[in-house]
């Protein structure tokens, strides 16, 4: 297709039209389901709202398990007609990680009625800067009642989240919970276990938010607890207290893994962590981690979640 600008030039398309596009996605979907025929992965692929309309309009999908659609440039209307695709009803595991999904979009598939895909036990939508409000409506959304894992990492979300998921009766199903590089707070923690909605809770990553001692110390005194085996705490500003609280807690017996380097507490931390009397089934403890050895740790577009503390 030639496409006019000014002058008498004229600059020729690359892109496939629609239907050029089904017939090429068609017949890769057919080859990746003749080697598996419950497995989809199109991660990196620059794929759009196009895409995702003919995937979820193929026949060939119905027999479909696990999608992972992950780094692509996905907005709401490829989130919906992912969500509305009768074709996808037996789909459990959806990644759809680093796209274009705004918080309207995650809200109206939430409150819809016109969802198909209710048999999901693992979602993830990492870093697609969604804040509360999207969230929150996710944690209540009766067709992700069977969620047992759930990745909001790299988002833009806080305690309203937290509450909500230590309130929600939908989050009964969920064992881990990945919030990594987000904005809650010691007050969210406190929210996040008073309401036992979390009861099979096992695998929780709260790396880089902004727990500090307070948020120590409601996890370990959480009147609620659940069954945490592994828990990260990377670069929250925890200090001595927290960690000693840590250290001392009664309430997270089940705990096996424990990751907690890039915080600020000394020797008495430390200490109380290594020489824990309460935490019997510690298997891993990791009470240092340099930034120098993970140079993908740094976020250079998002200079605050560096440290907790960050201001401007």
């Amino acid at each position: 297709m030639s496409i006019s600008r000014d002058g008498n030039t004229e600059y020729v398309s690359n892109e496939p039209t629609f239907e050029e596009k089904t017939v090429r996605l068609e017949e890769e979907i057919k080859k990746q389901l003749e080697q598996d025929p419950h497995r989809l992965e199109f991660k990196g692929r620059y794929f759009s709202n196009d895409e995702m309309t003919i995937l979820a309009r193929s026949e060939q999908v119905r027999s479909v398990r696990s999608l992972d659609v992950s780094d692509n440039q996905i907005g709401d209307p490829g989130l919906k007609a992912l969500f509305e695709a009768d074709t996808l009803e037996q789909l459990e595991d959806l990644n759809l990680s680093v796209n274009f999904i705004t918080t309207a979009g995650v809200k109206e598939v939430a409150q819809s009625d016109a969802v198909k895909i209710k048999k999901l036990k693992k979602l993830s939508l990492e870093d697609n800067k969604l804040v509360d409000e999207a969230t929150v409506a996710l944690v209540n959304s009766p067709s992700l009642s069977g969620l047992e894992s759930l990745n909001l990492g790299w988002n833009e979300i806080g305690n309203d989240t937290a509450k909500a998921l230590g309130q929600s009766a939908i989050m009964k199903n969920l064992k881990t919970l990945d919030m990594e590089r987000n904005y809650i707070s010691g007050e969210g923690i406190k929210e996040m276990f008073s309401g036992g909605a979390l009861s099979k809770l096992q695998e929780l990553n709260l790396t880089s938010n902004k727990l500090g001692d307070e948020g120590a110390v409601a996890l370990a005194q959480a009147e609620s607890p659940s069954p945490l085996q592994v828990l990260w705490l990377n670069n929250n500003n925890i200090g001595d207290t927290g960690a000693q609280s840590l250290g001392e807690s009664t309430h997270l017996t089940h705990l096996e893994k424990l990751y907690i380097g890039r915080n600020y507490f000394g020797e008495a931390g430390g200490d109380a962590l290594y020489n824990t009397k309460t935490l019997t089934r510690m298997k891993t403890l990791v009470l240092k981690e340099g930034v120098e050895t993970n140079p993908a740790f740094v976020n250079y577009s998002r200079p605050e979640l560096l440290r907790p503390d960050y201001e401007e």
